[in-house]
């Protein structure tokens, strides 16, 4: 994936093993957080909706002052 952000898993799962949790459970909680890591891309959607969700109620607040005007 071009998308998917560098992510230590390995390293992550030693210092968790080193905090005391164990070892099985140190690597899951590595692999499961690396799915849950925001992209670039994610990023730049959240920003296109925001600016679309913004224009969208312009439309309407100016749409709605004409028409009650």
């Amino acid at each position: 994936m071009a998308d998917t952000a560098a992510f230590d898993t390995l390293a992550t799962a030693r210092k968790l093993k080193a905090a005391g949790i164990a070892e099985a459970q140190a690597e899951a909680i590595a692999e499961a957080d690396r799915a849950d890591l925001a992209t670039k891309a994610d990023l730049y959607r959240a920003i296109l909706w925001q600016c679309a969700f913004t224009v969208a109620v312009a439309a309407v607040a100016i749409g709605l002052m004409q028409a009650l005007g």
